[in-house]
């Protein structure tokens, strides 16, 4: 294009090339990409020999070589460009290929020209690197925002937002961590490298109870999951998760207005270790429940609980077992296991299938123990001691018979109300069968029907109703199907009866084998004033019932008791004294 306009002079050459200069480096400028170098130029604005020179003193303003590219570039300039057409370079400036660095060798700096008669289009591109990526929990197979933090080990935590905490069975999922994946350097556009950051595995610290899974041999992530059953604890670092565990148990120090109720709304659902519980407060657990002192209150737990010293109006019920040492004025309940003492027991009442104590010496005193295997050896009894031995057994065997007993008459009176549909049926279907025998159409769908009353075939009956009701909807055909619905009935309220004798049966089986291994030992030493009434589970229309066997002090000094008994179904009870 030079060629057909006069030549321009030097200097007014330079000031075209500084104003072009300065125009394309502002544009650049407000760029901040590194790997993209980009140049757009009109032609017809600006002479070659002034894009030229611009070019020469703009490349070395971003640190880029120019003078292969202007050379180049010259080459092109000189060529006639047809109206419409256009010409295209492509070159490789610089490239890496040959190193024996791995991640550099991917590394290079291309250059594209594009060329038309009216604009010159000039492109310096890089390699952009590859980030690095560092490990991080993608995903959460729990509510782990608003799970609290882990415990502190003074116990500090509001222990009325106990049911926050993720329950997690062992095999659950917990989070699914991605391995860190280190990134590739870049190249800018005028050759320098681009370094990147190196890849951080994410280090979050499993503090018991989670396992490590690798799912697939690529290894790009990992599984946390659960070993046992409990809840998920986690700790922060401005909110960052660091640790994680999960806990069967949670240790706290004091069960008081600081912390609330535990249990309230939804029950704990592991295993809690308080040393004391302070009055008016409660414990529902799932998992076993140990404290030191019970000032009062109240526990409930599904497993078993462990107390030493239990204070007056505490109250404690337990699935399993229950061990304390000390009690006095308290409720205790075991529903399946054994309640025992080990130290002393004062002004007690006491509910469990086994009652024990196990040591060489202890105390009992004014007391109620309500059970069917009752061991107390090498005690000091004082005050008035109740014992009923076998009551809950045989109050659950008479209910049981009288459930029994009631099912039997309902049972007959089913028969009875059976026989009586059976005769209104039959009675119905010869008002019908007179009445079809004007409708000849209806006649073999009339013997289908009498021949299936014979068994009750209630299918068939359906079916041959319905095709009579389609042709003749009477009277009769609706009373029928009434009956028809009423009987229907009857046969499966029998198969529940017989179930439910079947249940109630073996239930009543199963209160007499535990009746006939039930068993009383009680030996030691009643102390003055003091008293022993054994109340067993034998029915006795007086009330209030008499003790079957009554023990008192009758002098100044220790009396040496020892009791023994036993019970079967033929005997009842044996009640052995020495």
């Amino acid at each position: 294009m030079d060629s057909q306009k006069p030549a321009i002079t030097k200097e007014r050459l330079q000031n075209k090339a500084d104003i072009l200069e300065s125009n394309l480096f502002n544009a650049v400028s407000k760029n901040d990409d590194k790997i993209n170098f980009n140049l757009q130029i009109n032609r017809e604005q600006f002479p070659d020999s002034v894009i030229l020179k611009a070019l020469l003193q703009l490349f070395p303003r971003f640190s880029i070589k120019g003078s292969q590219i202007v050379l180049n570039l010259n080459k092109m300039l000189t060529r006639k460009i047809p109206e419409g057409n256009q010409v295209k370079l492509e070159k490789q400036l610089l490239s890496l290929d040959e190193t024996e660095d791995t991640e550099l060798s991917r590394l290079s700096v291309t250059l594209e020209i594009i060329l038309s008669h009216k604009l010159l289009h000039l492109s310096i591109k890089g390699t952009p690197e590859i980030p690095s990526q560092d490990g991080s929990i993608t995903k959460s197979f729990f509510d782990s925002e608003s799970c609290p933090g882990i415990i502190k080990k003074g116990g500090d935590i509001d222990f009325r937002e106990i049911n926050k905490f993720p329950i997690v069975k062992a095999g659950d999922e917990l989070f699914f961590i991605t391995t860190a994946v280190q990134g590739k350097p870049g190249m800018q556009y005028d050759g320098k490298i681009i370094p990147v950051p190196k890849a951080l595995p994410l280090e979050l610290n499993l503090n018991g109870g989670v396992d490590r899974l690798y799912k697939d041999e690529t290894k790009i992530g990992y599984l946390l999951t659960a070993n046992k059953t409990g809840v998920v604890l986690l700790s922060r670092d401005h909110n960052i998760i660091t640790d994680i565990e999960i806990s069967d148990q949670l240790n706290i120090k004091r069960l008081d207005y600081s912390t609330g109720n535990i249990g309230t709304k939804f029950v704990c659902p592991i295993s809690m270790k308080i040393d004391t519980i302070c009055s008016e407060f409660k414990i529902r657990a799932m998992g076993m429940v140990e404290a030191n002192i019970m000032e009062g209150g109240e526990i409930e737990t599904d497993d078993q609980a462990k107390l030493h010293i239990i204070m007056p109006d505490s109250k404690v019920t337990a699935q399993k077992d229950i061990t304390l040492h000390f009690a006095r004025n308290a409720t205790l309940t075991s529903k399946t296991g054994t309640i025992t003492i080990l130290d002393e027991l004062v002004d007690s009442t006491l509910f469990a299938p086994t009652i024990s104590f196990e040591k060489t010496k202890g105390i009992m005193t004014t007391n109620t123990l309500d059970a069917e295997t009752i061991c107390l050896k090498n005690i000091y009894f004082g005050g008035d001691n109740i014992v009923y031995f076998g009551r809950k057994l045989f109050s659950e065997r008479h209910t049981l018979i009288e459930s029994l007993t009631n099912l039997e008459k309902e049972s007959l009176a089913l028969g009875e109300e059976e026989k009586e549909g059976m005769e209104n049926f039959h009675r119905e279907l010869k008002r019908l069968t007179n009445a079809i025998k004007k409708n000849p159409q209806l006649l073999d769908n009339m013997k289908n029907l009498i021949l299936a009353t014979r068994t009750m075939d209630f299918e068939t009956l359906d079916t041959e109703l319905a095709a009579i009701e389609k042709l003749m909807n009477t009277k009769e055909v609706s009373i029928m199907k009434k009956r028809l619905e009423t009987l229907k009935i009857i046969p499966k309220k029998n198969k529940e009866f017989k179930a439910m004798a079947k249940e109630l049966t073996k239930k009543i089986e199963e209160a007499e084998l535990k009746m006939s291994t039930m068993s009383l030992t009680i030996e030691g030493l009643l102390r003055r004033a003091a008293t022993i009434k054994l109340y067993t589970g034998t029915e006795e229309e007086d009330f209030p019932q008499k003790p079957q066997l009554l023990i008192e002090s009758e002098t100044s000094e220790d009396t040496f008791v020892k009791i023994a008994c036993t019970y079967n179904d033929r005997g009842g009870f044996k009640i052995v004294q020495n």
